[in-house]
């Protein structure tokens, strides 16, 4: 199917369904940067990254209620509105994830992030950065091709995030402090989720690019 068939497929005559997951994975990619910025020790004010990171979630939040609203009211064939519905909501989980691993390390007032967290968090800036450029290639001719290969490099970057979690979690268990210990693994759990949540969207985007092309 044509580039153009899809997209006039995929997003109604006004355009909302793209622009708004565009600016979801646009709001993901800058909140992940910010949360890289709180671990790699860059940030003056956490608590105040940490709110701009909420705020953020916000947003993401609005995008959400936007799109189903517009799910609602729009009729879409042969792209169902699952599809899209089920594509945003990863999306949105990115955000949600990233939101939860700032507000883990506000309370836990957690002042000298590990590696491995500083590691997955420029690795999620890579992924976010990748998904939002696969989003943005959908609906574009000359990029279009390029869809897949945005995907293929999330994956890699998501086997990567695998193994610095599996090594910190190793590394984590040797350690004596019992509350350190679940501190810190609960922000490693969800950094490597957050990851394999960009992972999910990825695949989302290669099901249907390969569905309609």
């Amino acid at each position: 199917m044509p580039l153009m068939k899809l997209k006039h497929l995929l997003v109604p005559q006004d355009g909302a369904f793209f622009e708004l997951m565009q600016k979801q994975a646009e709001i993901a990619h800058v909140a992940s940067q910010a949360l890289s910025e709180i671990l790699g020790g860059n940030c003056q004010d956490t608590h105040k990254k940490s709110k701009e990171i909420r705020d953020l979630e916000h947003q993401g939040d609005q995008l959400m209620r936007e799109l189903y609203t517009a799910l609602n009211k729009t009729f879409i064939v042969p792209i169902d509105h699952s599809e899209i519905a089920t594509l945003a909501s990863a999306l949105d989980d990115i955000l949600d994830l990233i939101d939860q691993v700032s507000t883990l390390l506000d309370v836990y007032e957690v002042s000298i992030p590990s590696p491995a967290m500083k590691h997955l968090s420029e690795l999620l800036v890579d992924q976010t950065n990748e998904l939002k450029n696969a989003v943005i290639a959908i609906n574009h001719l000359k990029t279009y091709g390029k869809v897949i290969h945005h995907c293929t490099k999330i994956k890699q970057l998501e086997n990567k995030a695998d193994e610095i979690h599996i090594q910190a979690i190793g590394v984590l268990f040797k350690k004596n402090e019992a509350i350190e210990v679940i501190k810190q693994k609960e922000i490693l759990d969800c950094l490597e989720s957050a990851t394999d949540k960009v992972d999910k969207a990825s695949q989302h985007i290669s099901d249907i690019v390969m569905k309609h092309s």
